[in-house]
């Protein structure tokens, strides 16, 4: 009995020591705790496979315009329609995203034309379109009068394969992940070897010391972008429908973005655990917010409007707009812009953070 009390002491005293050191790293209780809460709060009320509204472009002439329009949203439901006169004008803004659904109301049939690049719209769309002729040829059928005839055209996803939309994704995806925590391991790692300290007493400044912190990370990054490039071309059966050199020079603003967030984290942990804990807690938003597996138009607005703040929603847009729908350079542009913003974010926060643990 006298060894199992002995024993049961040593256990309960490392039991002890233990929680304590769990409770005051208030670092790891929090991911622990806040985890598992935004897991709940993101796939509860921002997660949604069905989109609230689709954004439908309708080319057809101005005394019609409101007659389709009310067909329309007996069609798809709520929408944001918008009516040209001009079918190209119509794709050009098929192409940027900006229309999942072209009806071009002036041929006979009416000739439909969903943006099948991202499949779940394009289902969703497709199986609405299809609901409502069948609703409407019921009773045509059954007086014997011709039945209504609406020809339906998937672009850029004929298929409606899943493959490209989340290979395209992985672009964004994978250097999120491995650059963030790359990037967060630099100073931490310093700091837990303990060289941190001559680094301070080194007259390199931050900049300096940002820049060769991170440059060698940057080009791991572009080799493994690249790679990723070659792969998904080499094996699989996409092709570029836009210029490759828009996917490269937003992978270059994205890299960057994604190295001076890690170095931030890098800045204000302590250890290199709790770096790679944060970096989990950046990832975790930006692969459900960014549009990466689910659709972004059915998230709720605060949901969007997060998602909007994070690098990953931007660069997601520009691979599979140039990649899948040969986007040009305007859009490409548009969309870097808020990376580039990012990216100054977080090298002042950065530098903020430096200074501080230098005072």
């Amino acid at each position: 009995m006298i060894p199992a009390r002995a024993a049961l002491r040593r256990i309960m005293a490392f039991m002890r020591k233990e929680s304590l050191q769990l409770l005051r790293d208030r670092a790891t209780l929090g991911m622990l705790l806040g985890i598992p809460l935004l897991q709940l709060v993101v796939f509860g009320f921002a997660i949604e496979l069905v989109p609230r509204s689709v954004d439908v472009t309708l080319v057809t002439a101005a005394a019609d315009s409101s007659r389709i329009e009310h067909t329309v949203r007996q069609i798809v439901g709520p929408a944001r329609i918008q009516t040209l006169a001009s079918l190209d004008v119509a794709f050009r803004m098929m192409r940027r995203g900006d229309a999942n659904i072209v009806i071009d109301a002036r041929r006979r049939p009416v000739t439909v034309y969903i943006d099948a690049s991202n499949p779940v719209l394009g289902l969703h769309a497709e199986g609405s379109i299809d609901r409502w002729v069948h609703a409407m040829n019921e009773p045509l059928l059954a007086e014997e009068s011709s039945p209504l005839d609406i020809h339906v055209i998937r672009l850029y996803n004929p298929t409606g394969s899943t493959q490209p939309f989340l290979l395209t994704g992985l672009l964004g995806a994978i250097p999120t992940m491995s650059l963030v925590m790359m990037a967060a391991l630099t100073i931490a790692r310093e700091r837990e070897r303990g060289t941190l300290e001559a680094v301070r007493a080194s007259p390199a400044r931050f900049v300096e010391v940002a820049i060769g912190k991170l440059v060698p990370y940057l080009c791991l990054g572009w080799v493994q972008s690249l790679l990723i490039l070659a792969v998904i071309f080499a094996v699989f059966p996409i092709r570029v429908a836009g210029h490759l050199t828009y996917i490269l020079l937003a992978m270059a603003c994205f890299a960057v973005a994604n190295l001076l967030l890690g170095f931030l984290f890098s800045c204000l942990a302590r250890q290199q655990m709790q770096a790679m804990q944060m970096t989990f807690f950046f990832f975790l938003p930006s692969s459900l917010l960014s549009g990466f597996m689910f659709p972004f138009q059915a998230m709720p607005p605060w949901a969007r409007a997060v998602g909007e703040c994070l690098p990953m929603t931007h660069y997601l847009r520009i691979t599979r707009a140039v990649i899948l729908r040969g986007a040009e350079a305007d859009y490409v542009w548009s969309e870097t812009l808020p990376i580039v913003l990012f990216a100054a974010v977080a090298a002042v926060l950065s530098l903020g953070a430096w200074r501080r643990r230098l005072a």
